[in-house]
């Protein structure tokens, strides 16, 4: 069975409208395995606000990377943390890993450089979120932050945008759809079953 993670189909997505991008950059960039610079610090910027405990805080740090917070900020502390999970769409097994959820509620943080929230709303990651957790909500923390240009992976949080998206009666429709292009897409140009 063909197997991808939720971040695939947006970017096959994205490749799907852009008429200009070509095929062997959008799949050198499904099948890179390598973490971005970005990534990394999505992935430090995680960590350190697991570490967590309550109380007021001005910086973190976690895996080689800092961050300030330049403001007052509530982080909210979700009852299940870094939990995957996976549903079977048309043969395609998509996988997709929140970082926490309060009953029927999906809280998922972005740690940005910038923010565009034309750019939020158009994913499916959200969709897929909803569909495969079977929850109603699905709510963005997005952390726009800017590196320090002295110190090399220290960052100051500017600012939080807070974006919620909901559940609809076409949401499994519109993710199978995704899904089954996703599938002849892969049965046609991949070679290997599992990204």
């Amino acid at each position: 069975m063909l197997s991808f993670r939720v971040s695939h189909l947006d970017m096959f997505r994205e490749w799907e409208e852009n008429e200009e991008a070509g095929l062997q950059q959008f799949l050198s960039r499904l099948n890179t395995h390598s973490p971005t610079e970005d990534m990394l610090r999505g992935t430090a910027f995680h960590s350190a606000l697991e570490t967590l405990i309550g109380g007021e805080v001005d910086e973190l740090d976690a895996n080689g990377f800092s961050f300030r917070f330049d403001g007052d900020y509530e982080i909210p502390d979700a009852k299940i943390k870094e939990i995957r999970c996976h549903k079977n769409y048309c043969g395609i097994d998509v996988s997709g890993q929140v970082d926490g959820i309060y009953g029927k509620h999906i809280i998922d943080h972005k740690a940005a450089t910038w923010f565009d929230a034309e750019r939020y709303f158009k994913k499916y990651a959200w969709r897929y979120y909803l569909d495969i957790f079977n929850v109603d909500r699905f709510t963005w923390y997005v952390w726009e932050m800017q590196e320090d240009e002295q110190q090399p992976r220290s960052y100051v949080v500017r600012d939080l945008h807070i974006l919620e998206q909901f559940r609809y009666p076409d949401l499994e429709r519109d993710c199978k759809a995704l899904a089954m292009r996703m599938k002849l897409f892969a049965e046609q140009y991949l070679v290997t079953e599992t990204v």
